[in-house]
């Protein structure tokens, strides 16, 4: 299976120490269990990504000539495995105006399925093979 983002993609976007907690289930500051929990994260994001595109035109593992990951798929990626580990620790957030639940990484989980459902509907144009 491919992975198409890194730990530092995930941390670009939602900064380190997030990422840390976020992936710290036991709390327990382990290095090992967060760095596993980071892996799975990017597992399933670069899974979720690939049952999005698989049955269009693009061959999987989405991938230019030379075999890097297009850099708009390694964001998405990054995007997703953030989402995964933040829902993960079962975070719930609200809004204080209204005091209404709502989760703060909406805006990531949205974007990405826009982007993926314009990719299958071949609105958007990878720079992959």
């Amino acid at each position: 299976m491919s992975t198409y983002c890194t730990r530092a993609g995930i941390e670009d976007v939602f900064g380190v120490e997030n990422v840390k907690v976020w992936a710290d289930l036991d709390c327990d500051a382990d290095a090992t269990k967060i760095a596993n929990r980071i892996t799975r994260a990017i597992a399933v994001a670069s899974a979720q990504i690939d049952d999005s595109v698989r049955g269009t035109p693009h061959t999987l593992p989405l991938a230019d000539a030379s075999g890097t990951t297009p850099t708009t798929v390694a964001d998405m990626a990054a995007q997703l495995a953030g989402v995964w580990l933040y829902e993960s620790r079962g975070v719930h957030d609200f809004n204080p105006q209204t005091g209404q639940i709502a989760h703060r990484l909406a805006y990531q989980r949205s974007n990405v399925a826009k982007w993926l459902q314009a990719v299958r509907a071949g609105q958007v144009k990878l720079d992959a093979i």
